[in-house]
């Protein structure tokens, strides 16, 4: 008998915070802005498992993702290498199908948020906490210890959140 008794060490993961892919039912716990140590602003979003089946209740998945700077313009946004661009449109899109969904595709609701809401500069992503949702997780590395939210949808009616 080793140290974990009669588990294989080979399959216990490395993370901590591991949550087996696979579709759950979540809730957010928690939204907001934030700044990350290499001084970018970036979008947070955290979702806590509530399914009371899962080996996962109260586990918790997050989400970030980088905001371009406020004083982006089209103008200074089409200036920037290639690279750069392909990298911030690939982001912004995924941010916007977690908030807004994807028009061209029923089943992906994303949060609800009404894309209109995400141009007020007031805009307080506070406002999706208690929002039920179901996502996907699939886990990276090698060894699956990575945990990523495949995708995020409201789990309500499918109607646009409107905050004013």
């Amino acid at each position: 008998m080793g140290i974990f008794g009669q588990l294989d060490a080979a399959n216990i993961p490395t993370n901590p915070f591991y949550i087996e892919k696979g579709d759950y039912s979540a809730e957010v716990t928690d939204a907001k802005f934030k700044t990350n140590r290499d001084q970018v602003k970036q979008l947070y979003i955290q979702y806590t498992i509530n399914d009371e089946d899962s080996q996962f209740l109260d586990s918790k998945a997050v989400q970030f993702f980088d905001l371009p700077d406020e004083n982006m313009t089209q103008e200074m946004f089409s200036l920037l290498p290639s690279d750069e661009q392909r990298k911030m449109r690939r982001n912004l899109a995924a941010l916007k199908r977690t908030l807004c969904g994807n028009d061209s595709n029923s089943s992906q609701k994303g949060l609800g948020v009404d894309q209109n809401d995400l141009n007020d500069p007031n805009w307080d992503p506070a406002v999706l906490m208690g929002t039920k949702v179901n996502l996907s997780i699939t886990n990276y590395g090698a060894t699956n210890e990575g945990v990523n939210i495949k995708w995020v949808n409201t789990n309500g009616k499918n109607e646009k959140i409107r905050y004013f």
